[in-house]
């Protein structure tokens, strides 16, 4: 007997879509917490004075993304009060299964560094830094393999999936750290020596050169993907229709890259503007819209094109 398998839906509109909203903010806090931290490990193994503000701020950022993530996670379930069979019916081949160990890990390390650091106790605080930082990475780089092993989607079958999350999970939690640093200098400058001023200054100045460095990065992932897009089978070329010419294109060129990338990294080439306070508000403002939009498209977006 002749059977016939459609993959089509031709009424995309109309129909239900497997990964929806929570999980496109999902993975947002989860890219942000997971650059709240690393930056966060990066402050404690300076050893100097001046970095121990980042240091907490970081692992006090993270701790509370950590807290609000995995909500959204269990309210995308068909049913939710069923979340922990995932830790109690294991499959080693599922990405989701290894990603909610690797989630329970991450917050274990993520709260247990956050109690040393406000202890000021340094040396154990290096130590579990520098041992969660896999568990930190493999956290929310698991999504990116987890949309990497969807072989039907072409936005998502790409090996620059893992990177492009990791790269972009730096940017976003430069940008919140960013806000916060000014935030912790306005409040707290009155009572520091001027010399302390000048050094924290300059602690956000490497945050900021980072930050550059790292939205450059995104831009050449995303332009890497856009010309796997363009090169490839119908359905590819399809997604790259709706990011450059379709209903996404808007928020695509003109949010993603135009607001959220391109126009912060103009601001924040120039020293003499880099050092403006209002600069470095909006610039990280702007990207941190940028990278929410670009989760939301990647998750949205992603599964807008039918399927052939």
């Amino acid at each position: 007997m002749d059977a016939t398998v459609l993959y089509n839906i031709p009424d995309f509109a109309n129909a239900a879509i497997p990964l929806g909203w929570p999980i496109a903010i999902y993975f947002f806090l989860t890219g942000s917490l997971a650059g709240l931290y690393i930056t966060s490990v990066i402050a404690t193994l300076m050893k100097k004075e001046e970095w121990q503000p980042i240091a907490k701020i970081g692992a006090v950022g993270a701790v509370v993304l950590l807290l609000v993530a995995p909500v959204l996670l269990i309210i995308d379930l068909n049913q939710p009060f069923r979340f922990w069979h995932l830790f109690i019916f294991m499959n080693p081949t599922s990405p989701l299964s290894w990603g909610s160990f690797f989630l329970l890990g991450d917050a274990v390390v993520c709260l247990v560094y956050a109690y040393f650091v406000l202890q000021g106790n340094l040396k154990m605080a290096r130590l579990w830094g520098l041992g969660g930082l896999p568990i930190a990475i493999a956290g929310h780089g698991y999504t990116g393999f987890f949309l990497a092993l969807s072989k039907a989607r072409a936005f998502w079958n790409t090996a620059l999936n893992p990177a492009l999350f990791m790269i972009s999970a730096m940017v976003s939690g430069l940008a919140v750290l960013i806000v916060l640093s000014n935030l912790w200098l306005r409040r707290y400058s009155p009572e520091m020596s001027q010399e302390q001023v000048v050094k924290y200054k300059g602690v956000i100045g490497t945050l900021l050169r980072l930050f550059i460095i790292f939205i450059v990065a995104d831009l050449f992932l995303i332009g890497s993907d856009l010309t796997v897009l363009a090169s490839s089978d119908t359905e590819s070329y399809a997604m790259l229709q709706l990011l450059t010419t379709g209903e996404f294109a808007i928020w695509f060129l003109g949010v993603e890259l135009l607001l959220g990338a391109i126009l912060p990294l103009a601001l924040l080439s120039f020293p003499q503007t880099r050092r403006i306070p209002a600069v470095q508000y909006a610039s990280a403002g702007l990207v941190i819209i940028g990278i929410f939009v670009m989760r939301v498209i990647i998750v949205i977006g992603g599964q807008s094109v039918l399927l052939f």
